[in-house]
């Protein structure tokens, strides 16, 4: 809400953005239970490539919510054999991805989970060692 003089927006700061990606838990994204990122998940996303610039949204997104809902059983079956984990997240999407919106929901959670992990994992100017 904006007067003439005065701006009522809220924002979010550094520090509280980096207290949420702390304390970050499940949540319900498109009907399933989402896992926060961790560092494990971090690491599995980077042996499967994920962030190459070959992969397209819809795979990111299908990626990124395997691997932080489905059981840890199922995903350390394939994780550690790219083929196997290429072909587990496209048995993912068919199952899971019935339409843009849902895909959008998906990408959308992820690109904020990815926010929040970042500010979990930075630090407040002035806290380094040595300041």
């Amino acid at each position: 809400m904006k007067t003439k003089n005065q701006n009522t927006e809220t924002e979010i700061d550094d520090d509280e953005l980096r207290i949420q990606g702390i304390t970050d838990g499940p949540k319900l994204v498109a009907g399933r239970e989402l896992r926060p990122i961790t560092a494990l998940t971090i690491s599995w996303l980077q042996r499967n490539k994920f962030f190459a610039p070959d992969k397209d949204n819809i795979w990111k997104a299908a990626a990124f919510m395997f691997l932080h809902s489905e059981p840890f059983t199922k995903i350390r079956s394939v994780v550690n054999d790219r083929t196997a984990f290429l072909d587990a997240v496209d048995i993912w999407i068919e199952k899971n991805m019935p339409d843009q919106h849902t895909v959008r929901a998906m990408a959308t959670d992820m690109e904020q989970a990815f926010s929040l992990y970042m500010a979990a994992t930075s630090h407040s100017e002035g806290t380094e060692s040595g300041n």
